[in-house]
Order: structure tokens, then sequence, then C-alpha cells
């Protein structure tokens, strides 16, 4: 109980979640430029799974 970790106020959940928007729209910049779904797809997929490792770990701090 002595090292109890604050919880995460207002600006840091948003800057988790704007850096996560913005993890997730870079990663799927190629599939966006070539006009191609399934890859778009794919990597927006991708980058939100990097996004949330992320914010999990920008969050635990």
């Amino acid at each position: 109980m002595e090292h109890q970790r604050p919880r995460p106020d207002g600006a840091h959940l948003a800057v988790a979640g704007f850096g996560w928007l913005l993890i997730v729209t870079v990663v799927a910049m190629p599939g966006l430029v070539l006009n191609d779904g399934p890859l778009t797809a794919y990597m927006a997929a991708v980058g939100g799974v990097i996004g949330a490792l992320w914010a999990r770990k920008r969050l635990r701090r």
C-alpha cells in the first residue's frame, strides 16, 4: 500500500488518446495513399495495437 500509483487525470487520458489516434493514422497512411482498403484496414489494426501499447505505457508512468 506504500507505493500506490496515482490515477491518471483528464490530461493524461487526452494525451494518450490523441497519441493513439496519431499513431493509428501515421501507420495506416500507406494504405490511404495507395487507396487500398484491405491494406488500410490491416495497417490501422497494426497501428491500433502499437498505439494501445504506447498509451498503456504512457498511462503507467
